[in-house]
């Protein structure tokens, strides 16, 4: 729901828009306004069609009232916002004139290249700028800690058309629109001081003013085959109760906006080694591909290396040494010595003799983590650099105490690997780290915030419908500080080392079930604002699996292109599989068909094939079949198992062809 307050025919009227999913393919957006002065209720919805009159799924609805200048949009899934700004009155010192400016005022607007924006801000605190074109890319920014008061900046756009300016405060955006009717010099935003004014009354970021004959107008998005595309214009001066249809043209290409360009460079196809193969090739397991066949790790490296394999790939956990027992501190743990760093080593210096690029993921977790389980790390069987911990459990550290373990973690990690020989192109930090990182998450207990153990599922799984500011201030805020840590000492590693870094990239990955499109590029934004900075995000993609989607295919889609659009980057898949029969054993939920494609072996042929084929023209840097050689992958395993005997299926017999490679 999104709540705007304003004035409507000089008295206050209270605007309700909300956001709902039909069960078909439509969204609806509706804006509810009840008038104070009458018993009048004003009703409009929105919804999309397509030039044959069938519904479109709106994945947002752009509002703008030309008369006042403010604009609104209202993406899908935003069902909570509340948007409160007022026109607050200024006193210019040294005049008893009173002045009415908006909480943001451009002046001139239009404008020719440059303009001058007034910012009022009640509270000293950060405050962030940004200007974005209508294509949602930003193309200048600004961010600092402002006194109480107003504050001049210089706008200089480079092109002209129509954007959008953005201010952010306490979680809280004011926006304007900006007309550029002919370009200036550059894209920047210029802070040029604090304008000597007195408030007469105080401000509330986000309130729009709106009488009753202001001209408005709508614009609608959806997403079709991948690409975005805009809705016919609609002007209206609103004053009744209306169903407003969005008509949008399918049929012409140039209605259709490509994702923001985004450097990918050679496409990832990272066909690997699983992190469970070294322990069953070491229980004498078999693999036979196109008449081949693989009695040790190197030999499977090798013919999957001739399907076209780029890299290899290995999951590393804090815990440093195998045990004979599968338990953590005396329960069993199916992952107790799968993601060891003696593990890793091993599978590092396979890489290194196969002179194939290695991509580590580094968990910053004992034994595992992943969306539902955040797992602190353990660093007692490390004496290099265990003395940091203070003699403390991970628990009662601050922040600034874990960082300075992560960073030394990162260093000696990356020296370690390193140290084998082998090339690391892409760094992966954390796994499916959509609600915490390194003991710092959702259900976790730490010092350093202590209502995260009391986060519970609910909380887990709602939060980034309902609470997404609640996760950046809870959690994104202390990873994004725990990444550049272990980043920093990764590059440490390679300073000491004397290897040149300069094109190593770095990523983490997230679970695409849990987070709509939208969350999923709020999330890599977050963190590259925040201090991690990465080249590449990284997602999960398991179409059987339940999730908050109907339709898995539009929502890879979706994410990639919205990734692409909001970041500015590349997207990984860094888990993708689909099963050929039946899921079984703790997978058996796993089960949903996605439509279009059987669950039998040629169906998980043509979904891989058709994710790399679309993949390859649309933002994304590569696809990591996950766990192609596991026993306990059951169906979505590449192979057929016959007890330690694993035979190939059509999707490993001609990945070659399927990969494109």
């Amino acid at each position: 729901m999104l709540r705007i307050v304003g004035n409507f025919a000089n008295s206050k009227i209270v605007c309700f828009y909300h956001i709902f999913s039909t069960m078909k393919k439509s969204i609806l957006f509706v804006l509810l306004a009840a008038i104070a002065i009458g018993a009048e209720a004003q009703t409009i919805t929105f919804t999309g069609h397509d030039q044959a009159g069938r519904h479109l799924q709106l994945d947002r609805v752009v509002v703008t009232n030309l008369s006042k200048g403010w604009q609104q949009t209202l993406v899908w899934p935003d069902t909570v916002l509340t948007l409160s700004v007022t026109t607050p009155k200024l006193q210019t010192s040294g005049s008893q004139q009173q002045e009415s400016l908006k909480s943001l005022s451009v002046r001139p607007n239009p404008f020719n290249g440059n303009a001058e924006v007034y910012i009022v801000v009640k509270d000293a605190g950060a405050v962030s700028v940004a200007i974005s074109n209508m294509g949602g890319r930003t193309v200048a920014k600004y961010a600092a800690q402002l006194e109480a008061g107003t504050h001049l900046m210089r706008v200089s756009l480079k092109s002209s058309g129509t954007y959008v300016m953005s201010v952010k405060q306490n979680g809280k955006t004011t926006s304007t629109k900006l007309i550029c009717n002919a370009g200036g010099t550059a894209d920047k935003i210029e802070y040029q001081g604090v304008v000597k004014a007195t408030y007469i009354e105080p401000i509330t970021p986000q309130t729009f003013n709106r009488d009753y004959a202001d001209e408005m107008e709508y614009i609608g998005y959806t997403i079709v085959d991948g690409m975005e595309v805009e809705s016919g214009r609609i002007h209206h001066v609103q004053q009744i109760s209306q169903a407003v249809t969005l008509l949008f043209n399918t049929s012409r290409k140039a209605t259709a906006k490509s994702p923001a360009a985004v450097t990918v460079g050679d496409f990832r196809v990272a066909l690997s080694l699983s992190p469970f193969s070294l322990n069953q090739f070491d229980s004498s397991y078999t693999f036979v591909i196109n008449g081949e066949t693989a009695t040790t790790p190197e030999e499977l490296q090798t013919i999957y290396n001739s399907l076209g394999s780029t890299e290899m790939y290995v999951r590393i956990a804090t815990k440093r040494h195998k045990t004979a027992e599968n338990t953590v501190d005396g329960e069993p743990d199916e992952n107790a010595n799968v993601h060891t760093f003696d593990q890793a080593l091993r599978l590092c210096r396979i890489a290194a003799s196969l002179n194939v690029p290695i991509n580590p993921e580094i968990m910053c977790a004992y034994t595992y983590m992943d969306m539902d389980r955040i797992q602190a790390p353990r660093f007692d069987e490390y004496p290099e650099f265990n003395g940091l911990m203070n003699g403390k459990a991970w628990s009662e550290l601050s922040l600034d105490e874990v960082c300075a373990v992560l960073e030394a973690y990162g260093e000696f990690v990356a020296d370690s690997i390193l140290a084998t020989g082998c090339t690391v192109k892409n760094w992966n930090l954390g796994n499916e780290a959509n609600f915490g990182f390194a003991g710092i998450g959702m259900g976790a207990k730490t010092a350093v915030n202590p209502k995260l153990a009391k986060a519970g599922a609910l909380k887990r799984y709602t939060a980034s419908l309902f609470s997404l500011g609640w996760l950046k201030r809870n959690v994104w805020k202390y990873n994004a500080e725990e990444y550049a840590a272990v980043k920093r000492g990764v590059l440490k590693a390679y300073a000491k080392l004397g290897i040149d870094a300069s094109d190593v990239k770095f990523s983490t990955h997230i679970a695409t079930v849990v987070f709509t499109p939208r969350c999923s590029a709020a999330f890599f934004k977050y963190m590259a604002k925040h201090g991690y900075e990465m080249e590449t995000a990284g997602i999960s993609y398991y179409p059987s699996a339940p999730a908050m989607s109907f339709n898995k295919k539009k929502l890879l889609k979706k994410t990639i292109s919205r990734i692409n659009r909001k970041c500015e980057i590349p997207v990984f898949i860094g888990e993708f599989s689909y099963p050929s029969g039946k899921m079984e054993g703790p997978f058996a939920s796993w089960n949903k068909k996605l439509k279009g494609y059987n669950k039998d072996q040629q169906g998980q042929a043509n979904l891989y094939r058709d994710v790399i084929a679309w993949g390859k023209e649309n933002g994304m840097a590569g696809i990591r079949y996950w766990a192609p050689d596991y026993k306990g992958w059951y169906s979505m395993s590449m192979f057929e198992f016959n007890g330690k005997t694993g035979t190939a299926k059509t999707i490993l017999k001609n990945h070659k062809e399927i990969s494109g490679q």
